[in-house]
């Protein structure tokens, strides 16, 4: 617990990190054939969306499994491990900042869900802008984790916020309808959710709304929603956004407890073990994050982002091991 600079509690990461860079990882839907003529599903690294966001973020958007496919045939069932690189490779490897943090988000298409089924993207706004709130006040059960210290402190939780999430929310209905402002998809998503706060959707929709306007306790608020009604199956979509909340606010206990639920829900999803591998980073655990970095490489061996956090912690190992060395 600590003190804001301007006097209230704080709880978690309490030093504002202007110099933090984000690179965001989206799940979505994207079907590939198979030789056999079947459809199947993969993550491939499809490089820089537009250009680099205001303050030094920038969005690199993934493709991700909507169903636990082996991949391309004989791809990862071959996969064992990358292995250590020799000197003249590390010299050769594109080092990548372990301190950027990846933030990462898994929509609801990868489970297969229409977001535009849920949410009106095509009548015409009439009323003014609204913002969507959830049950501040939901009573805490076995699904709310409100044993984690984030979830019961989260009204002093320091949290900075990832706007470089923004264009992800003005694109959810991107499939069918054009990019619509991030105060247009807000107010959208506040009439419907008003109507229902029963639907886990919505309110996982509503808590990439506050993640983008850094409003840590609301966007819990709605995770907790979220987790309360999600059956089984889809409640790693809430941990993967509860995951990155705790990380942003440094409570690493946490958020290791809600990636490896969120692994333990879904173990197909390459989304999930990255993000894990990503908190034991943040951590320096090193041969922990190089184990899951390992696992996604093992979903999708052409996962770059994994690949090369992976060769710059064994570059960087092996390097300090020789300075080490008379």
């Amino acid at each position: 617990m600590g003190a804001r600079a301007g006097g209230g509690p704080c709880f978690g990461n309490c030093e504002d990190d202007e110099g933090a860079e984000w690179i965001t990882f989206q799940v979505k839907r994207v079907r590939k054939a198979k030789v056999d003529g079947t459809e199947g599903v993969s993550i491939s690294d499809e490089g820089q969306i537009g250009e680099s966001l205001p303050g030094g973020h920038s969005v690199l958007e993934i493709s991700g499994p909507t169903i636990p496919s082996p991949g391309p045939s004989g791809r990862w069932r071959d996969y064992t491990s990358l292995g250590w690189p020799g000197p003249e490779e590390c010299q050769r490897t594109r080092r990548v900042d372990l301190t950027t943090v990846a933030s990462t988000w898994l929509a609801v298409s990868a489970k297969n869900i229409d977001i535009t089924e849920h949410i009106d993207f095509a009548t015409a706004l009439q009323e003014p802008a609204a913002e969507p709130l959830c049950n501040a006040n939901l009573a805490a059960s076995m699904h709310t984790l409100d044993h984690l210290a984030g979830v019961a402190n989260r009204a002093a939780i320091h949290y900075t916020g990832e706007s470089q999430l923004r264009e992800v929310l003005q694109n959810l209905g991107k499939d069918k309808f054009p990019p619509q402002s991030f105060e247009q998809v807000g107010t959208r998503i506040a009439k419907v959710l008003e109507k229902n706060q029963t639907s886990w959707v919505l309110s996982s929709m509503a808590a990439l709304y506050w993640r983008v306007k850094g409003q840590g306790k609301r966007a819990i608020d709605c995770l907790r929603q979220a987790l309360n009604y999600a059956p089984h199956h889809m409640k790693d979509v809430p941990l993967i956004s509860l995951a990155n909340i705790f990380q942003n606010a440094r409570l690493w206990d946490d958020a290791l407890t809600v990636a490896r639920m969120a692994v333990e829900i879904a173990p197909h999803f390459v989304v999930n073990h990255f993000t894990l591998a990503n908190v034991y980073i943040a951590m320096e655990e090193f041969e922990k994050a190089m184990r899951w970095y390992e696992s996604t490489l093992k979903l999708q061996p052409e996962f770059a982002p994994a690949k090369d956090r992976l060769r710059t912690i064994q570059c960087y190992l092996l390097t300090k091991r020789e300075r080490r060395q008379p």
